[in-house]
């Protein structure tokens, strides 16, 4: 048969399982178990590692030729595939849990006459309860919590065992090392009636009883959990199947088996159970080897390996519809831009910058090279107010009547007004602005005594 590789990616341990190429005399398809610590670590990007390894060592049947990838929900498998983009591992199949369940309790034949089952799946971080077709495979009713876990079963034991033995570990590290040896006390009691497990932090000394009165308040909890569940199943349910490393608790199957009044299975191995689904609906993906490997600076698309291909965005072309609207609004701006340059030269020009004399023409030959189109018609507008013309006020009547004055010093003569600023040439393109009229008061006469 092909070689096939199942992997689960659970909170605490990235499971993987390989269907047994050797005919068994009983019939039944075994598989090769491995499992890998994922406590220190992020469990998709172990997951991909893990995959990676296994996939460079040929196994008894040759290289795996398919792989299938169990994920929990939609975010977990978004992880997974950016976790296998960066391991440069394309030929893969992601599954849901519920459908990599199912697949393996019918091949195993462990679902026998039932046609609408329900799965609960307790794991280290939370509890998954779904309501699955036999006949459709479709998932009818799912919901998950995180009220209770395997995690919190070792965070129970963990502080029955120190407050025994009066210790307050304030030590982060040191704590979860003591929550760790906990959880290997936990897996130990589903077949032992105590355990005593020494170390750094003291001994863990817990029977199967003293375990079992910390964690029945949870489990009756998760209980009326799934009675909520079933009884809001669409269609009937038929049996109950425990999955996952919490359904090794000998107390779970009693609980709900009184609680729920329906069968309750507990398959062999029921936290490797995604696993074997999983190598079960693995299917080589075509041309997956040959697709190019990731690089750096690309932008990569995570729900198409696909499109890992791609090129970054400033290096792509422009759409051919856009090019038209850009190259109006490229030649727009350089209208307003030259506009606007023209504009101010005019001011300057109207200010008497460059030159000092107040006729047109005496501007830098530089400065009206720009400007030759411009006509040089006066303007019917009033000048800006920059340099508004003025009027030249007489003497005042009692000036003009008096005496002559007998000093020789000449006789005050106002400074006669400047010439007006000859008009702004027109600039083609630009709005006409009228100034409003302003009046100077006339210069003040000064009075000289007389001697």
């Amino acid at each position: 048969m092909t070689e096939v590789l199942g992997v689960s990616v659970g909170a605490s341990a990235v499971r993987m399982a390989r269907p047994d190429a050797r005919p068994q005399n009983s019939g039944r398809l075994d598989f090769h178990h491995d499992t890998v610590d994922a406590y220190w670590d992020r469990a998709e990007e172990l997951a991909a590692e893990s995959i990676g390894v296994v996939l460079s060592q040929p196994g008894d049947g040759g290289p795996v030729q398919a792989t299938g990838v169990a994920y929990r929900d939609q975010q977990q498998f978004g992880e997974i595939q950016q976790a296998m983009a960066s391991q440069r591992l394309y030929n893969y199949r992601l599954v849901p849990e519920a459908r990599a369940a199912l697949q393996y309790l019918e091949a195993s034949g462990e679902l026998g006459h039932f046609g609408t089952i329900a799965l609960y799946d307790l794991g280290s971080s939370g509890l998954t309860i779904s309501v699955i077709d036999r006949g459709t495979g479709q998932v009818l009713l799912a919901e998950r919590t995180i009220d209770i876990s395997g995690d919190d079963f070792d965070r129970l034991i963990s502080d029955n065992q120190l407050a025994k033995q009066g210790v307050d570990i304030a030590d982060n590290q040191e704590l979860s090392a003591f929550t760790a040896r906990c959880r290997v006390a936990k897996e130990q009691l589903s077949t032992s009636g105590a355990v005593c497990l020494p170390g750094d932090g003291g001994v863990i000394l817990i029977s199967r009883e003293a375990f079992e009165s910390l964690v029945t308040v949870p489990i009756e909890y998760s209980a009326r959990l799934v009675r909520d569940v079933i009884g809001r199943s669409p269609k009937h349910v038929d049996a109950l199947f425990l999955i996952g490393g919490g359904a090794r608790i000998p107390l779970v199957e009693s609980i709900l088996g009184a609680w729920i009044g329906l069968p309750v299975v507990t398959p062999a191995d029921p936290e490797s159970v995604a696993a074997r689904g999983a190598a079960l609906l693995a299917t080589p993906v075509a041309d997956a080897p040959r697709r190019p490997a990731p690089q750096s600076g690309i932008r990569q698309s995570s729900s198409d390996p696909a499109s890992l291909t791609g090129a970054p965005d400033w290096l792509s072309p422009e759409p051919a519809a856009d090019k038209p609207a850009d190259s109006k609004r490229k030649v727009r701006g350089a209208v307003l831009v030259a506009g606007g340059l023209v504009a101010v030269a005019a001011l300057g020009l109207s200010l008497g910058y460059g030159g000092g004399s107040t006729e047109p023409t005496s501007a830098p030959a530089e400065t009206t090279a720009p400007i030759t189109a411009v006509p040089t018609t006066p303007r019917t507008t009033v000048p800006p107010t920059t340099a508004p013309p003025t009027t030249t006020v007489p003497p005042t009547t009692e000036a003009a009547q008096a005496p002559a004055r007998t000093y020789s010093e000449p006789e005050y003569v106002p400074p006669a007004a400047p010439a007006p600023a000859p008009p702004p040439p027109l600039i083609p393109g630009l709005p006409q602005i009228q100034l409003p009229q302003i009046q100077l008061p006339p210069p003040p006469v000064i009075q000289l005594p007389r001697f």
